[in-house]
């Protein structure tokens, strides 16, 4: 009988046991495993990687990159426990060289207008746009880390291996990001209450 394996009932030894089972799988070229770890990790890293980015459809692109990416370079992951972090770092490098063109090409004018005339938006929308507006105003050395730890649920020890930062400079990212997070929230909740 197959029992369809539950994570929020894993112990951190079962989740270990079976990353390591799946980075054997892939490294052996094991197309299914490959499947079974984009079906783990696409929804997650697509969180992290729209809520950095700022950007649906980049931050797709940027997924498909990083588990291409993943799949080339198994064979580098030198242990197997590591492997969330690991694409968690993999994405992470892409969204930032992503930004770093962005800003490389922001002079650019736009292609398209923004007011154009579109139905009225209902209150999540609004709520949503307000706070993908606010994260774009934190700087990315504050948002990448408020990101992984809050979206992405890693630890503090675990982002600042990711980030290769110390764990003092995670927590203080993170606080700043979060302060930065609000006061831009606020003077956009305030923006659109007028």
């Amino acid at each position: 009988m197959y029992v369809a394996l539950n994570e929020a009932n894993m112990t951190n030894i079962e989740h270990l046991d079976v990353e390591a089972h799946l980075v054997a799988r892939l490294r052996a070229g094991d197309e299914t495993a490959f499947e079974m770890l984009v079906a783990r990790y696409q929804a997650p890293l697509f969180r992290y990687l729209c809520s950095f980015v700022g950007d649906a459809e980049q931050a797709h692109d940027l997924v498909q990159e990083t588990f291409l990416r993943a799949f080339r370079s198994i064979h580098t992951l030198e242990e197997a426990k590591t492997l969330r972090g690991w694409l968690y770092r993999i994405a992470h490098n892409l969204a930032c060289s992503l930004l770093r063109r962005r800003r490389l090409i922001r002079w650019l004018p736009l292609t398209h207008d923004r007011h154009t005339a579109t139905p009225s938006p209902d209150r999540a929308t609004v709520e949503a746009a307000c706070v993908e507006e606010a994260l774009a105003q934190v700087p990315v050395d504050q948002r990448a880390p408020l990101l992984l730890h809050l979206v992405g649920g890693f630890s503090y020890a675990e982002v600042a291996a990711m980030l290769q930062l110390s764990e003092s400079t995670v927590r203080m990212r993170i606080s700043r990001g979060r302060a930065s997070f609000r006061r831009a929230y606020d003077t956009e909740e305030d923006h659109n209450a007028t």
